[in-house]
Formats: structure tokens, C-alpha cells, sequence
């Protein structure tokens, strides 16, 4: 017997979507891709036959979250942080947490602590930069390795699951130098949005407690620890700024020195990815002054510090036929010609909640749900920034397709009216949180 609404309501999602997946009947096959005006007439696998005629085009089943096969919801979350953030207790939380409610819970585990258990040496002390490469670069094979059979034991659990990692492969960057970084993945043939954005449905960062939680700072729960406290605070800020531009990024800080407070706020941002209903995170959108110096696009972006890192990126936002008071859409998201995608559900919920289930899909799913644009809508297309400041992870969208929308920036908050702290280098006309014609759904109603 569960005595929470969200634990009743959390049973219900995930039974709910196991449900519609043994309902399927449909038989594994691969997705015919088709060009031109007849493609919208033939069956697909992702979300069968395309009828702009009717209220309904994208079936329930079609659209379960998570990075795993159609059909069962796969997720894989990346929890890293600095030393001493509380990971392995928030590891415990989250297994506890999601098990009562209905997920299998699978735990990888830190590449690094294994390699140091069995005798390997992981100071960068000594090492020459060939070195340093070697293994950096056997460090992040095993951690993709480890990853990848867990996701795949997932899959074949054939039960709704999430994949925990314990730190991700783009930590690696913050323990060596930006350019021995570039040269291992250069070596490898890796990118940036093959190992940060490709790979993880979300990234948790946890603050390190050097950062606002000072006194309870201590070396003594990880053997493989060795920063002092100034150490842990570079290593922090060099772990954030590796993460900075995945878009489900989302740092839990230490801004009350409450423990507890922070576990409570790490599951409340896991659920939120994963589609349990919660209220606890709101977006606060502002209109963003265009520059008078400049021209064109370069007009309605922000020009960062020399010493900020952001990551920029080309976005292509598409809705979808669906049923009336739900909203489908996919996105595809990219950089120097890599991109990713995603399908993103909106749906209504009990108390004022919303439930948003999300999941990463194929290119061939991709152009195979293009077929079901809604006719009505027009496809958005913006150029966004992604930045932190002040442990607040920023978003500034750039309108190219409504070329006549404001530049808007974005921030997640825990409370719908809590104080904002604006970068000083972002100059705001206003707030809009609560204008209507600002949401992504109106803005992509707009007249062409």
C-alpha cells in the first residue's frame, strides 16, 4: 500500500505504460522510409497510418519515453557532480525511490573506483600527455562499456527501467586539459554530441559540499577521492562546464546546506524527466533586447564573457497531429552537423500537474514522424545558446523561423515565483513566464 499521491500516481504511469506496450500487436519491422506526398498514406512502425482527417494520428503507444526500443521505456540518467556532493547516498535514493514505484533500477558503476580497486593509478600526476591519453581513453572505453551492457540487460528485462550511471564519459574532460581532450577524441573519431548528448537522457550534477556546505566536506567516503577543498571546487566547476549544452541538464546545488532537501530535489528532477508528475520545477522565459551594434541573427544573440563557456546549437522543433488536449512534438537538435532527437509528449494531469514524457529517438524515426507534421503548425526553427552562471543553467533561443519573435531566455526554477538571478551581460525588456503567446506551442501556431 502506497500512501503518497505522487507513488499512486507514479504506479499508475509506469503500469500504464506497460499496459499499452503489451497491447501492441503490431510485428517488429523496420521502418519503410518513403518520399514525397505518398509516404503520408503508408503504414509505419513508429506511429502507423497518417490521417490528417482525424482528431487522433499518434497513438499512446508510439510515444513512450526513454532511450530503449518502442514500447518499453528505457532510460539512462547520468549522476555526476563534484567530490563529496552526496552521489552515492543520492545513488541510494533514487534506487529506493524508483523501485516503489513500479521501475527496475539499474546501477552502473563508476569506471574510475573500479579501475583504482583493482590496483590502477588514476592521479594524472607523472603521467606524460601520451600517457594521459591512454588512459583517459581506456578509461572512457570502460565506462561506455559498463554503460551499454547495462542498457542492453535493460532492454531485454522487457520491464519499464532506468539505467543510473555513476558519472558519465564527458567528466574525463574536466580532469585533463582542453586540448589533451580534443586530441583524444579527435584520436577516436568521437564528438562532443556523440559522448554528452547522445548518450544520456539527463545529467544530474550535484554541487560538491565544498560549495556552500562546507562543514560537511570530508575525503573519508570514497577511496578514490584525493581534492582538497579548493580542488573539489576547480574539479566542480570544470565538471558543470563539461555538461554545459546537453539539454536535459540540471545542477541541484547546495543553497540551503540542507541535505536532505538536496536528495529530495535529485529525485524530484529525475521524475520530472522520466514523466512522474511533480510541480516542483517551473521555466521562467524573459525577452531578450536585440544588440543595436549588430545585424541580422548575430542581433537577437548574446555575446558571452571571454571566460563563460557555452555551446550553440541549431534547433528544428516539429508538432504532430495528436489527440485533442495532448501535444506531440520532435525535435531535432545539433551542432557541426551532428545532431540528435527527440519526441516530446505533453500531457494533462491530475493537480494542476503536468506530465511530460520524453524520449531520445533514431534519424529514421525522425523522418518517419515528419510524416505526421501537424498541417496547422509550422515547423520552428531557432539557434540556441546553452550556458551556466551562478550554478543556474541558462537557455536563449534566437528565432531564424518566426523571424519575428523576440529572442527568449529560459531558466528552470524550483518555484513558479522564485527570484531569478540574471546574468549582468543579459539585457531583459521584461518577464514573460505567463504570456501565453510565448509558449513553444503558440509560437509555432503563428501565421506563417
Amino acid at each position: 500500500r502506497r500512501s503518497s499521491d505522487l507513488g499512486a500516481v507514479g504506479v499508475g504511469v509506469v503500469g500504464g505504460l506497460w499496459y499499452l506496450h503489451r497491447r501492441r500487436t503490431r510485428r517488429p519491422a523496420s521502418i519503410a522510409l518513403k518520399a514525397g506526398p505518398a509516404a503520408s498514406n503508408q503504414e509505419n512502425t513508429v506511429l502507423g497510418p497518417f490521417s490528417p482527417s482525424k482528431a487522433r494520428a499518434v497513438p499512446p503507444e508510439a510515444l513512450v519515453s526513454g532511450s530503449g526500443h518502442l514500447g518499453v521505456p528505457v532510460y539512462r540518467i547520468c549522476l555526476t557532480g563534484g567530490p563529496c556532493a552526496g552521489k552515492t547516498t543520492a545513488l541510494t535514493v533514487i534506487s529506493e525511490r524508483l523501485s516503489s514505484l513500479g521501475f527496475r533500477v539499474f546501477l552502473v558503476p563508476e569506471a574510475a573506483t573500479l579501475l583504482n580497486r583493482g590496483g590502477a593509478m588514476i592521479s594524472n600526476v607523472g603521467l606524460t600527455q601520451e600517457g594521459l591519453v591512454r588512459f583517459q581513453t581506456n578509461l572512457i572505453r570502460l565506462q561506455m562499456s559498463l554503460e551499454d551492457i547495462f542498457t542492453n540487460l535493460a532492454r531485454d528485462a522487457g520491464v519499464p527501467s532506468v539505467v543510473v550511471c555513476d558519472r558519465g564519459v564527458m567528466d574525463g574532460s574536466a580532469y585533463i586539459s582542453d586540448e589533451t581532450w580534443q586530441a583524444l577524441v579527435d584520436e577516436q573519431g568521437w564528438t562532443s554530441v556523440q559522448l554528452r548528448d547522445r548518450r544520456y537522457d539527463a545529467v544530474l550534477h550535484l554541487v560538491t559540499a565544498a560549495r556552500g556546505a562546507e562543514h560537511f566536506f570530508s575525503d573519508g567516503t570514497n577511496k578514490s577521492r584525493y581534492e582538497d577543498l579548493e580542488g573539489a571546487r576547480e574539479i566542480d566547476e570544470r565538471l558543470q562546464r563539461a555538461w554545459i549544452g546537453h539539454p536535459h541538464f540540471c545542477v541541484i546545488d547546495n543553497h540551503n546546506s540542507d541535505f536532505d532537501d538536496k536528495m529530495r530535489r535529485v529525485a524530484h528532477a529525475l521524475f520530472k524527466f522520466i514523466g512522474l508528475p511533480t510541480s516542483i520545477t517551473q521555466y521562467r522565459k524573459f525577452i531578450v533586447k536585440k544588440d543595436p551594434k549588430a545585424t541580422g541573427l548575430a542581433s537577437k544573440m548574446i555575446q558571452l564573457p571571454v571566460d563563460l563557456r557555452g555551446e550553440t546549437f541549431d534547433v528544428e522543433e516539429t508538432y504532430l497531429v495528436s489527440v485533442q488536449g495532448e501535444e506531440a512534438k520532435i525535435r531535432r537538435r545539433g551542432q557541426n552537423g551532428s545532431y540528435t532527437y527527440v519526441l516530446h509528449r505533453r500531457l494533462p494531469c491530475e493537480n494542476e500537474k503536468r506530465l511530460e514524457v520524453k524520449r531520445q529517438i533514431s534519424a529514421r524515426e525522425y523522418v518517419a514522424l515528419m510524416t505526421q507534421k501537424d498541417p496547422q503548425k509550422r515547423t520552428v526553427k531557432k539557434r540556441r545558446q546553452c550556458f551556466l552562471w551562478d550554478n543556474q543553467y541558462f537557455v536563449v533561443d534566437a528565432f531564424i523561423d518566426p523571424s519575428d519573435c523576440p529572442t527568449l531566455l529560459r531558466v528552470e526554477v524550483e518555484e513558479e515565483r522564485a527570484d531569478v538571478r540574471l546574468p549582468p551581460f543579459v539585457t531583459v525588456e521584461r518577464e514573460c513566464s505567463w504570456e501565453d503567446q510565448y509558449t513553444s506551442y503558440a509560437i509555432a501556431s503563428k501565421t506563417a
